[in-house]
């Protein structure tokens, strides 16, 4: 298909895309999946909110059909990949998705007493953070490359991405590693009119931020990250680093020897109790007893 011929669609416009009309949103139930839902909701538009709890579900569903949208929910668990899979499938045969937003993600940190997160909380962000988006948008990608209408793949991260976090190796190794398989799948779909892009946010008050004790610079709310996100989607912004301060702080930490910014990491560490304290429930990962680390969803 290298070189095949786009036939975009009405909502290109050069460097630009507005209003696509068919959206997949998964985390869609919360956070800044929520706010990204009730953005796009409007008149003429689909939404398939994809999330876990379907209470949360059809509380953001029913926001965005009284914005005029039409929207279908679908409760999966992006943990269970090959069932995530079968459902993405289905739903783009069906409706054809214009842009794919991969945004459900888990956090994690250490517990108090242990240098490394679990083994099994590593596979458990890997999983969720990485494995089921990255599978996910090369299944979107096949399926646009083969409608030769273009399209647009936006993937959620993190500023966590570009810092060393002791508290939480398996976390940033998971945005890491989603911000390279994007920019890689970005360069794959040039040829074929299909948008790649890697947001990454810095603290957001969500649910999980807001039980975080720790120090939060430019912390934004949901609704003006999912505003900053939906701009940097209508660009075709291959990578972008929101707000604008993060940005200038990544920029300045590629100057910055790594051994220096290991050194300097090492020296902070994050309090997750509070997440316990304020009776958040927790989620014990299969195949330990262990529940004192502080494993959440966070979108």
């Amino acid at each position: 298909m290298t070189g095949a011929v786009v036939r975009n669609r009405w909502w290109y416009f050069g460097s630009f895309m507005t209003s696509p009309r068919t959206i997949l949103i998964t985390g869609a139930s919360s956070g800044i999946g929520a706010s990204l839902a009730t953005a796009y909701a409007r008149e003429q538009v689909t939404l398939v909110l994809m999330g876990r709890n379907e209470e949360r579900l059809s509380r953001v569903s029913s926001v965005c059909r009284d914005k005029g949208a039409c929207v279908v929910k679908s409760v999966h668990d992006i943990a269970d990949t090959d069932g995530f899979l079968d459902a993405l499938s289905e739903l783009d045969r069906h409706w054809c998705f214009d842009l794919v937003i991969f945004n459900a993600g888990v956090g994690d940190t250490r517990a108090p007493l242990q240098q490394t997160e679990t083994p099994q909380q590593i596979v458990r962000l890997l999983d969720i953070n990485l494995r089921g988006p990255a599978a996910g948008a090369s299944l979107i990608a096949e399926r646009m490359i083969v409608r030769g209408e273009g399209g647009a793949i936006a993937m959620i991260s993190s500023v966590a991405a570009f810092v060393p976090l002791p508290m939480a190796a398996g976390y940033a190794a998971s945005k890491a590693g989603l911000n390279a398989f994007a920019l890689s799948l970005n360069a794959a779909l040039r040829g074929h009119g299909i948008a790649v892009s890697v947001i990454c946010p810095g603290y957001v008050d969500t649910p999980m931020s807001a039980r975080l004790n720790t120090f939060k610079p430019f912390q934004m709310k949901p609704d003006a990250a999912a505003k900053a996100i939906m701009a940097c989607i209508a660009r075709k912004r291959a990578l972008a680093i929101i707000p604008f301060q993060y940005a200038a702080a990544c920029f300045i930490l590629k100057f910055v020897p790594a051994g220096f910014a290991v050194w300097l990491s090492s020296k902070f560490g994050l309090d997750a109790s509070p997440y316990r304290a304020a009776g958040q429930p927790e989620r014990v990962t299969a195949g330990t007893a262990d529940s004192s680390s502080a494993q959440l969803d966070i979108r």
